[in-house]
C-alpha cells in the first residue's frame, strides 16, 4: 500500500511537514485577517488623518525590512521551529500592545514587535520548500500560502467585523492575537529543517542575487506589490468613508475577497495551463487591477462585493511568487532566497502606503487610479515573462551554488 493511501486526510496529500504547516498557516492568517483590513480604520480612529495613515502603514512596512535583511543568516544559523515560535511570540505581544495604545503616533511601538514576527516566513518558506519535491511545490506553496490564508480570511473578518461593530476595532487586536497564539502551538509541532554542515561554506546574500532568476523574480514582486499595494492600502477606509459601511459589512467584503483567492487558487490547480506560477500571477494581477477599475466607478453594493471578489488575486498573486522562487532556487539558497523574497515584497509595501496616504487625501479615488495605470505595463510584462518560462527549459543552477546541504 503506498505512502499516499496511508497518509492521514488532515495532511490533504502534503505529507506530515507541509500538512501541519497548513493547518498552522491557517491560524496565522486567521490573525492577519482580523486585523489587517481594520488596521487603517483603526490607526484612524486613534486620531490620524488619511496621510498620517499612510504613514503608519508605511512605517509597519520598514519594520518588516529591519527584521527581514538579517532573518536569511538566522535561518541558516538557527533551527526553524525555534525561530518560528519565538518570531511568532513577539508578533502577539505587538497586537497586545496596539489593543491598549491611547494615540496613533504610538503605533510604531507594536509595530516594531509585528515586524520582528516577520523573520518567521524565510523560515516557514524554506521549511516548505524543503518538504516538498520539485513536482509538488507548486502546489504546496499554493495551498500553504494561497488557500490556507483563503480559508482563514473567509472566516476571521466576520467574526473581528461584528466584535468590531458591537465592542470596538480594539477588539480586532485581540482577536489577531488568540489565532497568532493557536498558530504558534501548531508549528511547534514541525520538525527543524537541518542546518548547513559545519564544514560547508555558508551561503550569501550577495550569491543568491547573482542568481539571475531569483534576482529578477525579487525586483519584479517589489514592483508587483508597490503597485497593487497602493490600490489596495486604503481601500476600508474608501468603503467606511465614501460609501459608510460599517465595520461589519467591511469585514464581510474581507471574507469575499478570501473567497476569490480560494476560487482562483481552484482554478490553477484544475486547469494546467494555468499551473505555472507566473501565469498565475498574471491573471490573479489581472484581477485585482480590475478591482481598482471597478471601485473608481461603481457604488452599488452588489458591484462592490464583486469588486472584493476580484481583490482576491492580490493574496494569490503574492503567494505564488514564493512558489516562482522555491523552483529556480537550489535548497543550499532556500534561506537566503526567501528572505530577499520576503525583503522585496516588503519594498513594495512599505514604499507603496507612503504615496497612497496624500493620494486618498486629494482625492479618495486617486490611489486606485494610479495603481490601475501601472497595472497595464506591468501585466503584459509579466505575461510576456510567463510565455517565455513556459516554452523555456528548466534553469539550470549556476556553477557555485548547486551544492545541496549535507
Amino acid at each position: 500500500m503506498s505512502a499516499s493511501v496511508i497518509a492521514p486526510r488532515w495532511q490533504i496529500g502534503l505529507g506530515r511537514e507541509n500538512g501541519i504547516t497548513f493547518w498552522a498557516m491557517i491560524l496565522l492568517e486567521g490573525s492577519f485577517a482580523s486585523y489587517f483590513i481594520f488596521l487603517p480604520l483603526y490607526v484612524a480612529q486613534l486620531g490620524a488623518n488619511p496621510a498620517q495613515v499612510g504613514i503608519i502603514m508605511g512605517v509597519w512596512g520598514l519594520t518588516r525590512l529591519i527584521f527581514l535583511a538579517p532573518s536569511g543568516i538566522l535561518v541558516d544559523r538557527f533551527p526553524t521551529v525555534p525561530l518560528i515560535v519565538i518570531t511568532r511570540a513577539l508578533g502577539v505581544l505587538g497586537l497586545i500592545v496596539a489593543s491598549i495604545l491611547p494615540v496613533w503616533w504610538l503605533m510604531p511601538i507594536p509595530l516594531l514587535l509585528t515586524g520582528a514576527a516577520n523573520i518567521a516566513f524565510p523560515a516557514i518558506s524554506a521549511s516548505i520548500a524543503g518538504a516538498a519535491n520539485d513536482g509538488s511545490r507548486a502546489r504546496a506553496f499554493t495551498l500553504l500560502y494561497t488557500v490556507a490564508p483563503a480559508i482563514a480570511t473567509v472566516i476571521a473578518p466576520l467574526l473581528s467585523g461584528q466584535a468590531a461593530e458591537t465592542v470596538g476595532l480594539r477588539a480586532t487586536m485581540l482577536i489577531g492575537a488568540g489565532f497568532a497564539s493557536l498558530s504558534i502551538l501548531a508549528f511547534s509541532r514541525l520538525h527543524s529543517r537541518p542546518r548547513a554542515a559545519a564544514d560547508e561554506i555558508p551561503a550569501t546574500y550577495r550569491e543568491a542575487l547573482a542568481y539571475r532568476p531569483v534576482r529578477n523574480l525579487c525586483l519584479l514582486l517589489a514592483i508587483t506589490l508597490l503597485t497593487l499595494t497602493i490600490g489596495t492600502t486604503l481601500a476600508s477606509n474608501f468603503l467606511h468613508q465614501v460609501h459608510g459601511l460599517e465595520y461589519n459589512r467591511i469585514g464581510q467584503f474581507g471574507s469575499v475577497a478570501a473567497v476569490g483567492s480560494i476560487l482562483l487558487g481552484i482554478l490553477f490547480g484544475r486547469v494546467k495551463r494555468l499551473g505555472r506560477p507566473l501565469t498565475g500571477i498574471t491573471v490573479a494581477t489581472t484581477c485585482t487591477a480590475a478591482m481598482f477599475a471597478l471601485l473608481m466607478v461603481v457604488s452599488g453594493l452588489p458591484l462592490l462585493t464583486f469588486a472584493y471578489l476580484l481583490r482576491g488575486g492580490y493574496m494569490v498573486a503574492w503567494s505564488l511568487f514564493s512558489a516562482a522562487l522555491g523552483d529556480v532556487t537550489p535548497p543550499r539558497l532556500y534561506g537566503r532566497t526567501f528572505a530577499l523574497g520576503e525583503f522585496c515584497g516588503g519594498v513594495g509595501m512599505a514604499l507603496a502606503p507612503l504615496l497612497a496616504g496624500p493620494l486618498y487625501e486629494w482625492r479618495p479615488t486617486a490611489p486606485f487610479a494610479v495603481a490601475l495605470a501601472f497595472s497595464v505595463p506591468l501585466i503584459a510584462l509579466i505575461a510576456t515573462l510567463a510565455r517565455q518560462a513556459n516554452h523555456a527549459p528548466a534553469p539550470t543552477p549556476e556553477i557555485g551554488i548547486v551544492e545541496s546541504v549535507a
